[in-house]
C-alpha cells in the first residue's frame, strides 16, 4: 500500500487492487478564498493515477470541494456519508456509482477492504476510514472525535493499524465565539490518548494543514495552538518508542507486510513548494485588528444599509414580535435569562449601524458584530458561515447566580446566538440554504474543463 499526502486532507491511497483518493482539494485558495495548503504546495493533475474509488469524509468545505471533484473522471465508485448535500453535488456533477454508507460497515472488494469509522460530534454525517490490503492497514482518522469503544471495534478487526493519520490540531475555533486565546487541554490530552490507546506501527499528525490568507492572514496566530511538531515531541514524551512522521505534501509512505518506509518528496503528484509553516505559529498575544467590511463588490454603503435592514433586521424584528417566537427554544431562552442583543453591522465607510433586541430586563448582553458585505453575501447563500465566520466577532454574558449550602454560585450559560439561529433555522429557504450555496458553486463549474 502506498500513501501520498497531496495537501491538508487530500491523500491518495494505492492498494494492490484499487487507488482510491480521500477529500480531494486541489486549488488554492479554497473554502470560498478564504485559506490555503499550508505548506505551500502545488498538484498535478495530469500526473494522478486512475481514481478506482473516490471518497468524501463529511461536506466541510476544506474537505468536499466541488471544483476539484469537477477535475475527477466520473468512472470511480464514489463513497461518502448518507448526507443528502453530498449526494446531491456528485449526483449533479455526474458521478453515477454514488454509495452513500454509514459508520462501523464494511466495504469489502477483490482484494482490499474499506471500513468507514464513527465520530463522536454528530452535528453533520461524518466518517473517517480504514483502508485494508494484502499489504497493510491504514487508518484516516481525518476530523473524527474517536470513542475507546470506536478504537477497540476497529482493533478487534484489523488487528494493529500500520499507519494512523492523527487527528492532533484542536483548531481554536472557539476563537470566532469568543475571542478565546486558551489552549485545547482537553482536546490535545484526548487526542494523545487516542494515539497511545490504537498503538500504531507509524504515527503521522494529519488532516490540518491549511492556512487563513491575505486580510485574514492576522487568525493564523491564534487558531492552530497545537503544530504538528508539538504533536510529536508530546508523543515521544508518553512514548518514546513510537515512529512518528510529519508528512508534507508530495511525501510518501509504503506499507508492506508490518513495515513502514516514509518517502520525503518522492511523489510525481504533489510537491511542496516551500515550508511557510512559520505563518501559523501560535501567538495569543499577537494584535487582533479593527473589524472592517471588505466590500468586494464596492457597494455604495446607502445600498449595503438598505439591503441589510430590507434582508435580515426586518424579517429578524418580524420573527422575534411573531406568534411563533413564543414557543421558539431560542426566544424562551433569552426571555428567560433578560437577553440583550446588539447586531452591529460594520460597514465600509468604518461606521457602523446597531439593532438592538431586549427580552425583559436586561440582565445578560450578547453582541454579534459583522461585516456588512459578509452578512448579505450569508443571508442570500452565497457564502456560507464557514467564510463568513472571519468577518463576524461575537460575545456574550449570560450567567445564572444560585445559593448551595450558603455557597453563592454563578453558573456560565451558553445561549445561542439570535443571528446565526435566524439565518440557519428560521428565515425562509434556511433549511436549503446549504442547497443552495452549492448549487451557486456548481453553476460557476458550468463551463470549467472537466476529466470525464
Amino acid at each position: 500500500m502506498r500513501v501520498t499526502l497531496l495537501g491538508h486532507a487530500s491523500v491518495l491511497v494505492e492498494m494492490g487492487a484499487a487507488t482510491c483518493l480521500m477529500d480531494p482539494v486541489f486549488f488554492d485558495p479554497f473554502e470560498d478564498g478564504t485559506v490555503v495548503s499550508c505548506p505551500s504546495r502545488t498538484v498535478d493533475l495530469e500526473a494522478l493515477p486512475h481514481i478506482d474509488l473516490l471518497v468524501v469524509s463529511h461536506r466541510h468545505p476544506d474537505h468536499f470541494d466541488v471544483r476539484s471533484l469537477n477535475a475527477l473522471p466520473r468512472d470511480c465508485d464514489a463513497i461518502c456519508p448518507a448526507d443528502p448535500l453530498i449526494v446531491h453535488g456528485l449526483r449533479e456533477l455526474g458521478f453515477e456509482r454514488i454509495h452513500p454508507v454509514h459508520p462501523m460497515g464494511e466495504i469489502v472488494g477483490d482484494g482490499f477492504e474499506l471500513y468507514p469509522t464513527r465520530s463522536e460530534i454528530r452535528s453533520i454525517p461524518e466518517f473517517g476510514m480504514v483502508f485494508r490490503d494484502g499489504s497493510g492497514t491504514l487508518w484516516n482518522q481525518v476530523d473524527c472525535f474517536l470513542s475507546p469503544q470506536t478504537i477497540d471495534a476497529v482493533l478487534d478487526r484489523f488487528g494493529r493499524v500500520d499507519v494512523l493519520l492523527a487527528m492532533y490540531a484542536s483548531q481554536n475555533f472557539d476563537f470566532f465565539e469568543d475571542r478565546s486565546t486558551d489552549f485545547p487541554f482537553d482536546t490535545h490530552r484526548q487526542n494523545l490518548q487516542n494515539v497511545l490507546r490504537i498503538q500504531p506501527r507509524f504515527a503521522v499528525p494529519a488532516s490540518a494543514g491549511f492556512r487563513f490568507v491575505d486580510d485574514l492572514g492576522w487568525l493564523n496566530r491564534f487558531l492552530f495552538p497545537v503544530s504538528p511538531e508539538r504533536f510529536v515531541r508530546d508523543l515521544h514524551q508518553l512514548e518514546p518508542a513510537l515512529s512518528t512522521w510529519i508528512m508534507n505534501p508530495g511525501d510518501i509512505l509504503d506499507i508492506d507486510d508490518g513495515v513502514v518506509r516514509s518517502l520525503r518528496a518522492a511523489s510525481d503528484v504533489a510537491v511542496t513548494n516551500c515550508d511557510d509553516t512559520d505563518l501559523i505559529g501560535f501567538d495569543p498575544t499577537a494584535p487582533i485588528p479593527e473589524l472592517v467590511d471588505p466590500n468586494p463588490y464596492g457597494s455604495p454603503v446607502v445600498e449595503l444599509v438598505r439591503r441589510t435592514e430590507e434582508l435580515v433586521v426586518e424579517p429578524l424584528r418580524r420573527f422575534a414580535a411573531s406568534p411563533q417566537a413564543a414557543t421558539d427554544p431560542v426566544i424562551s431562552t433569552y426571555a428567560a435569562l433578560g437577553v440583550r442583543y446588539d447586531l452591529e453591522v460594520v460597514l465600509s465607510d468604518g461606521d457602523a449601524r446597531t439593532y438592538r433586541w431586549e427580552f425583559g430586563p436586561p440582565t445578560a448582553q450578547l453582541i454579534h458584530r459583522i461585516a456588512a458585505s459578509a452578512l448579505l453575501e450569508w443571508a442570500t447563500n452565497a457564502k456560507d458561515f464557514f467564510s463568513v465566520r472571519c468577518w463576524s466577532r461575537r460575545s456574550q454574558l449570560a450567567y445564572r447566580v444560585r445559593r448551595d449550602n450558603q455557597q453563592t454560585l454563578l453558573d456560565r450559560v451558553a445561549v445561542p446566538d439570535l443571528l446565526m439561529h435566524y439565518l440557519i433555522n428560521v428565515s425562509p429557504g434556511s433549511k436549503l440554504a446549504a442547497k443552495h450555496h452549492l448549487d451557486s458553486q456548481l453553476r460557476q463549474l458550468a463551463d470549467a474543463p472537466t476529466r470525464r
